[in-house]
């Protein structure tokens, strides 16, 4: 481990600034050469200051913090990162980790142990409660789960039935569904109960909603 270990902080609130100030005032292993609580500048202002890890809070004034952390990553950022934020759903685990955060510490009481978090994130390991882990398995597997269904229901859904859930998502009726691709309102309420069908829905809002879910169709 570094003898000094040097830390920049993005922090949106005061007191997460405040608290991390006083650990680097009271260790003497510990200096805080930077400090913003803007995003705009601040992977810039992080890199030119050299940190061996930089603390990034997700609740920033100016937007979210992942922004930093994934500039950062993206401009070779060789130090460590730990996150500090309230979010504590597996999305929000995997969408940090998927950006490079080395730590993920909860606030309500990772600030409590931030200074020894920060030794053991340069040690090079990576921080990720019990309960987070779990949340972010669970993440996990509820994607790999949606993977497949859309993997299955592709395969399924034919060329012209995806055509036909576009106009549904987009409120056309049967009538306005056959003019525009040129078949009979029969033939369309065909292929929407075989649409239904691979969906495992009943009403064309649930189709929607299903596609949509699947990554089939985009609502905007």
């Amino acid at each position: 481990m570094h003898t000094t270990i040097r830390i920049a902080v993005v922090g949106g609130h005061p007191v997460i600034r405040g608290v991390i100030r006083l650990a680097c005032q009271e260790a003497p292993d510990l200096e805080l050469v930077v400090e913003t609580d803007r995003i705009d500048g601040a992977s810039e202002s992080v890199r030119l200051a050299e940190p061996h890890v930089a603390v990034i809070d997700l609740e920033m004034p100016d937007g979210d913090g992942l922004m930093v952390l994934r500039d950062l990553r993206q401009r070779g950022f060789p130090g460590r990162t730990l996150v500090l934020t309230d979010r504590t759903d597996g999305a929000s685990v995997i969408e940090a980790l998927r950006h490079g955060a080395d730590g993920y510490l909860v606030k309500a009481h990772g600030l409590r142990t931030v200074a020894s978090a920060i030794r053991r994130t340069v040690a090079g390991e990576r921080l990720l409660e019990g309960e987070l882990e779990a949340g972010a398995m669970r993440e996990i597997g509820r994607f790999a789960t949606r993977a497949r269904e859309r993997s299955e229901v592709e395969a399924a859904i034919t060329a012209r039935e995806h055509e036909v859930l576009l106009q549904l998502a987009d409120g056309l009726t049967m009538q306005q569904i056959g003019r525009r691709l040129a078949i009979s309102p029969r033939t369309v309420e065909t292929h929407v109960a075989k649409i239904y069908r691979k969906l495992g829905v009943r009403t064309r809002v649930q189709a929607v909603a299903r596609a949509a879910s699947l990554g089939l169709i985009d609502l905007r």
